[in-house]
């Protein structure tokens, strides 16, 4: 296997961690350990590199420099170009697979990333894959493509790889595209030379692709980027080199880029308002995040961290009552997971006794948090469990799709795929003869 196959191979394997031997800030490895690991070995030296390297790992993994899933078991010294490289496999490729995580994962931010600490809380199976793609693409340039709603936590997810990332000592820097006037953006992005403006800075101003430099820079909502300013941005992804206003000289940079957005960029191209050279230049990885009501098993875990948060920003010591917890299961959440912190942090400044209960909720989730009627025996005695399901399952679906006429549509609303509504729709049909 030559070297370059090898490389490409490990990147890609599920079972194998790729990270650089030097880092932009600390040093993995001290220079002397990093030139007895660059250097030519006997073969009877192999096992004292071993011992060196896993008792390193395991200093840096006590001290939070590092995490990692599992013990390593290899380790692989490559040396591409100019970068030497250390792989680190967490399984035995002869064992079986590994047992299933743990129903919540939490990782922390580092302190610089976010200043209050924030956790970033993974619970379904959605989540938990993109958290394991975001730790393999973190420690590569590729530049990021993160896709979804607005409020789902693409700011969040651009932060924590960045947080992963080699870069992670420098500066992370977020701008919205949407949010600055078109007039100000370039100067915003590039910065401009001495004398560009009337009234300008003394000596010209940095803009924040300079700020960002060995760092990581987040462009948000990137489809309302002006077309001017997608061809400078194209320049730069292509030389990574930017030209203030006003000055007839280019400045190299090295900066990893990760952009954003809520729309569809593929329409945009069709329509002749994204440049097609420019999407595929930012499609290198794409991260396609999930809405919150697609993912459900976060919902409990998240609320119950912003209750946390908030607590603990405005001093209190709310609790949540069960029913409000139902009540956000069974809410859509147009807003996501903004949508959801904001709740809490409303709930948390505004509820004057202690336990958070359905009546301080807006009339929409106390309504959709009551027991169904038609779930309710004689008696108010409660139904079985599988009857209830099946009478709930057919109301939902029914109504979805009365209201959409689709079961393509009926589907998107409820968040489940579209042969699920058709099948079922079906089983409605043989059981009592509707619809």
């Amino acid at each position: 296997m030559g070297g370059r196959y090898m490389l490409e191979h490990i990147r890609l394997n599920h079972d194998w961690l790729l990270h650089p031997l030097k880092q932009h800030g600390p040093l993995l490895f001290s220079h002397p350990q990093l030139r007895l690991i660059e250097a030519v070995l006997e073969p009877d030296a192999v096992d004292s590199l071993t011992k060196l390297i896993r008792e390193q790992l395991d200093t840096l993994t006590s001290k939070g420099v590092i995490e990692l899933d599992a013990p390593p078991l290899r380790f692989l010294l490559i040396k591409d170009k100019t970068k030497s490289l250390l792989a680190v496999s967490m399984r035995d490729q002869a064992a079986q697979a590994p047992p299933p995580p743990e129903p919540v994962q939490t990782f922390d931010f580092a302190e610089e990333t976010l200043a209050d600490n924030t956790q970033f809380v993974a619970n379904s199976q959605a989540m938990i894959n993109i958290l394991d793609i975001i730790k393999k693409v973190s420690y590569v340039n590729s530049t990021i493509l993160l896709l979804g709603e607005s409020g789902v936590g693409k700011g969040a997810i651009a932060k924590l790889i960045h947080s992963y990332s080699s870069r992670a000592d420098e500066r992370f820097v977020s701008i919205n595209c949407g949010a600055i006037p078109e007039a100000l953006m370039e100067a915003e992005l590039f910065g401009y030379a001495h004398g560009s403006f009337t009234g300008g800075q003394k000596g010209g101003k940095a803009g924040l692709f300079e700020a960002a430099n060995c760092g990581t820079i987040f462009l948000d909502e990137i489809g309302e980027l002006p077309p001017n300013l997608q061809v400078k941005l194209l320049h730069v992804l292509q030389e990574s080199q930017i030209r203030r206003i006003g000055s007839a000289a280019d400045t190299s940079i090295n900066v990893r880029v990760i952009a954003a957005t809520n729309q569809n960029l593929k329409e945009l191209v069709a329509q002749k308002k994204f440049r097609n050279d420019l999407y595929y230049r930012l499609n290198v990885v794409p991260i396609e995040i999930p809405s919150l009501c697609e993912r459900r098993e976060d919902i409990e875990g998240l609320a119950r961290y912003f209750l946390k948060k908030y607590n603990n920003k405005h001093r209190a010591s709310k609790t949540i009552h069960p029913d409000v917890i139902q009540a956000f299961l069974n809410y859509h959440w147009p807003g996501n997971v903004r949508e959801l912190e904001n709740m809490l942090e409303r709930l948390v400044v505004t509820v004057e006794r202690t336990e958070i209960q359905l009546a301080h909720l807006p009339a929409a989730f106390q309504s959709i948090a009551a027991v169904p009627s038609e779930l309710q025996s004689p008696g108010d005695e409660l139904i079985p469990l599988k009857e209830a399901i099946w009478q709930l399952e057919k109301k939902l679906i029914t109504q979805a799709y009365l209201k959409h006429k689709s079961t393509y549509k009926a589907a998107l609303a409820l968040g489940i795929d579209q042969s699920t509504v058709a099948k079922k729709l079906k089983q409605f049909r043989q059981r009592k003869g509707d619809l």
